[in-house]
Order: structure tokens, then C-alpha cells, then sequence
């Protein structure tokens, strides 16, 4: 009897463990997204590609437009691709806690990132005259969203949006590749990235009260000029000179 409660609890964990892995997350934040899915679009262009000497600007076709700030290198028999992150970016903090996990390194065949101009990532092995590339699941968004590109690794529940966005022969070159035959529904982040400068707001500055300048002591040596009363030797004890 004991073995049969033990056994139901053990299929409850199994598939409560797998309820959560299923879960599909989009993470709300846009700066998080076009750091690591500038570099997931950069590695499965690598992949498309399929060269062993790669260069950046032969990556270009994949995309609608050119990746900015962005870099490719190859490092013994790997292929590393690189994205720049701009000082104030957001992405920085969720680096720092999640960056071992995604294999997000500081430089190529580094240690993890912990908030280095570039993070980067490795796209692909090197075999002979052959690359290995990193397995991607590949999917287009829901509904208004259907025109994005959306990518994840496998072992991963994330989904990053593609940036730059793929040319649609790129998007399809990487479906067709990669693509998942059923994929949850995947919206762009909607969330709005926060300068740090937006959060910082000056103290508010007003206008003094009248100011009078003069003494009621009986050792006044205050000269007038027109309406003003001026004291060139301040006075020792007594009222304050300055009335507001």
C-alpha cells in the first residue's frame, strides 16, 4: 500500500515538473530582447550562412536591415557572435542573474557576463570544412504579431523576438531549418524600457521671498543706495541683518 501512495506522489511530481517546463515565457522587456535576440539572430543567420570563416557583413542578406553593433569572430574551432550593450540598458541587470544559463560570456571562450561592453555567444563548432551550429526552435508570432520571427534554444521555455527582424526569405530559410510544428502563442514585449536619467528628477527650484538689508542695531553703519541699506561691517549680536 505504501509503495502505491509513494508511486501515485512520484507520477505527481513527474507531471507537475512537466506542466512547468512546458510553460512558454516572452519577457516583457524590449532592451532584453534586442541584446539576446540579436544574438540568437546572429547565430542562426551563422547557421544559414553555413561558412567557416564568417563575416558580418555577409550576414546582412539575412536581415531587413544591417545588425548595428554587432560582431562575428571566429576563436580556435568555434564561431562567437557579439552584440553591444549601451550603458543605460536594462538588460544589463537580467545579464547578471541569467547570463550562465543562456551561455552568455564577456568575451568569446570567456567567463559569464557580468557587465562587459559586449555580451556574446557561441553560434556554431567548427569540423573539418563543416560548422556545428547551436539547435534553435524557431516559430512567428500570434496573431498581429504573425510577421515576427521569434527564436529559443532547445532546453530553453524562452522565446526571444528577432532583431534585426529577418528578410522574409531569411524568416523562411529559417523556419524551414529550425522550425517547431506546434508553437505557443508568442506576442512581442510590449514592456517599455526606462532610461535611468527618466527616473532621476531635479529638485524643484523657486524664487526667494523680499529680502530686506539692514540693521535695527544702535551701531548701524549701514549707508543707503536709493532703497537699499547696505552694512559693510556686519554687526556683533542684535537682530540678523537679513529680514526675509
Amino acid at each position: 500500500m505504501r509503495s502505491k501512495f509513494f508511486a501515485i506522489i512520484l507520477i505527481i511530481l513527474v507531471s507537475a515538473g512537466c506542466a512547468f517546463s512546458s510553460e512558454e515565457i516572452v519577457n516583457p522587456d524590449k532592451d532584453v530582447h534586442l541584446v539576446i535576440g540579436g544574438l540568437y539572430s546572429l547565430a542562426a543567420a551563422v547557421s544559414l550562412n553555413n561558412n567557416t570563416n564568417p563575416d558580418i557583413d555577409k550576414l546582412d542578406r539575412y536581415f531587413v536591415y544591417a545588425p548595428a553593433n554587432a560582431q562575428v569572430s571566429r576563436v580556435n574551432n568555434s564561431i562567437w557572435v557579439g552584440v553591444k550593450l549601451s550603458k543605460t540598458s536594462t538588460a544589463r541587470h537580467f545579464l547578471r542573474s541569467n547570463a550562465p544559463e543562456l551561455n552568455i560570456t564577456d568575451l568569446p571562450e570567456g567567463y559569464s557576463w557580468m557587465g562587459g561592453d559586449f555580451a556574446w555567444l557561441k553560434a556554431a563548432d567548427i569540423s573539418g570544412k563543416k560548422i556545428i551550429p547551436i539547435k534553435f526552435k524557431v516559430s512567428r508570432g500570434t496573431g498581429k504579431d504573425s510577421g515576427i520571427i521569434f527564436l529559443s534554444i532547445d532546453g530553453q521555455n524562452n522565446w526571444w523576438q528577432a532583431n534585426p527582424a529577418f528578410t522574409q526569405q531569411g524568416g523562411s530559410a529559417l523556419l524551414k531549418k529550425f522550425g517547431v510544428k506546434e508553437s505557443p502563442e508568442l506576442h512581442a514585449p510590449q514592456g517599455v524600457a526606462v532610461s535611468i536619467y527618466e527616473s532621476v528628477k531635479p529638485s524643484p527650484v523657486y524664487k526667494p521671498g523680499k529680502m530686506h538689508v539692514g540693521s535695527n542695531n544702535s551701531n548701524d553703519r549701514s549707508v543707503a543706495v536709493g532703497d537699499v541699506m547696505f552694512n559693510p561691517i556686519p554687526s556683533v549680536g542684535g537682530q540678523n541683518n537679513y529680514d526675509y
